[in-house]
């Protein structure tokens, strides 16, 4: 079985547009049904809140991941 040679900025803005799309998919989860009729929390932050925090940290990720992913794949 031979190998797939692939240029490593194809490779790459392959694996980074996979990450974005895949981090985007839980942010928008995290973001619309996370935490809710869920009790407990971190202190004074209540559960639905940290899956807020998570949710747009996670969407802020997703997108830089995939604006980076199509800047590879067409560079």
């Amino acid at each position: 079985m031979g190998r797939v040679s692939l240029p490593a900025t194809l490779a790459f803005g392959l694996l980074l547009t996979v990450t974005g799309l895949a981090c985007l998919g839980f942010a928008i989860y995290a973001l619309l049904r996370g935490g809710k009729d869920q009790t407990g929390g971190i202190g004074p932050i209540s559960e639905r809140g940290i899956h807020v925090i998570a949710g747009v940290r996670m969407l802020v990720i997703g997108a830089v991941s995939l604006a980076a992913g199509v800047y590879f794949l067409l560079s």
